[in-house]
């Protein structure tokens, strides 16, 4: 047995005097740390603040209607009644006289211009257009005038009649 171990000794000795050429040896494995929980909650931070925007800022950033004023057509004065000739003495077997009906002629009443476009804010699910100062949408009311349809150039209003005219924007 004492060959065995005196052959050992030898070989020991022999490697460290020669080290192996090449490569520096190399540093030793380190295992990854656990409880990595950082970014986790990064996570979380920026899923609640994404929610919280989601939820909360159409509600702070909702349309408020600006009140549009109403402009009243003027109130025509009713007609007086109709004012009868005196009729004379009726005589026998004779036709009497036509009576004459005169009316005082109507007042003279403009038609009312198409509201002034000063701007139009088209968005394809809801598009606003400012009018005569204040902001408008389809199906609101411009005096006697209806917003029917706001286009990208123009604006097609409503008349009480029921006719419609279109006014371009600049025009």
């Amino acid at each position: 047995m004492s060959l065995i171990n005196d052959a050992l000794k030898r070989a020991r000795d022999s490697q460290q005097k020669n080290p192996p050429s090449g490569a520096p040896p190399l540093p030793p494995v380190e295992s990854p740390r656990r409880g990595g929980t950082g970014w986790i909650l990064a996570l979380a931070a920026i899923l609640f603040l994404a929610a919280l925007c989601l939820f909360i800022g159409p509600a702070l950033f909702r349309h408020k209607a600006v009140p549009v004023t109403v402009v009243t057509a003027p109130v025509v004065p009713a007609l007086p009644p109709p004012v009868a000739a005196p009729a004379p003495a009726p005589v026998a077997k004779i036709a009497p006289p036509p009576v004459a009906i005169t009316y005082p002629p109507p007042p003279a009443v403009a038609a009312e211009q198409p509201p002034r476009i000063q701007g139009i804010i088209f968005n394809a699910t809801r598009p606003l257009a400012i009018v005569n100062g204040g902001i408008v949408n389809v199906g609101d009311r411009v005096g006697d005038f209806q917003v029917k349809q706001i286009l990208k150039t123009s604006v097609v209003f409503q008349r009480p009649d029921g006719s419609q005219v279109t006014q371009e924007f600049g025009k």
